[in-house]
């Protein structure tokens, strides 16, 4: 039987802004992509989201249902109860988090890290394409953008086997991957 190893694949939230801010890309080809077939006029139009009486509702309960989704999507890809989820808010940070206490298999992980992005974001930003609404690209690309590290996690584990078990990480961003290890033995019988 070979030993397993926990790595840990996380950085810590002080560093998380400055680490995902390359996956903000997704949200400027959003943009770029939109204003290729629309031009700037609806987005103009709809400029009056920005102002904060707007914005910061939108953004509360967006940043509410991007982790309520993240739990239910662990919960499905994971086939977990409610119990081995834990949902709360981080005082210092004013934000609210889902928290997977159980390690799940990656493709489980991912799955459930991604589809905050796909549900409010990458879904939102198809339909903007269709007709032409600048308020619903608006908030497409808001909430691709707070999904940025969502793609920084999915991108540190990017190298782990897809049956891996990975256990979210309890403070920082990103998640603890659990790996059997091949015993010389064993390496030397699959290369021959």
């Amino acid at each position: 039987m070979n030993p397993v190893t926990k790595k840990d694949y996380s950085i810590p939230m002080n560093k998380v802004s400055t680490a995902s801010l390359p996956f903000g890309v997704f949200a400027v080809l959003e943009f770029l992509i939109f204003v290729a077939i629309w031009e700037f006029e609806p987005i103009k139009a709809a400029s009056d989201i920005l102002l904060p009486w707007f914005f910061l509702p939108i953004f509360a309960v967006g940043i509410v249902l991007h982790e309520l989704i993240h739990g239910l999507s662990w919960m499905f890809g994971g086939r977990l109860s409610f119990n081995q989820m834990k949902f709360g808010f981080h005082s210092k940070t004013l934000t609210p988090y889902a928290h997977c206490t159980v390690p799940i298999q990656k493709s489980a992980y991912v799955f459930g890290t991604l589809m905050p992005a796909v549900v409010l974001g990458f879904f939102p930003f198809l339909f903007s394409l269709i007709n032409g609404n600048g308020w619903i690209v608006l908030f497409s690309i808001l909430f691709t953008f707070a999904a940025v590290g969502d793609f920084l996690i999915v991108y540190l584990i990017r190298h782990v086997s897809w049956s891996a078990l990975v256990e979210d990480h309890p403070v920082n961003a990103g998640c603890f991957v659990y790996e059997s290890e091949k015993t010389d033995s064993s390496s030397k019988a699959e290369s021959v």
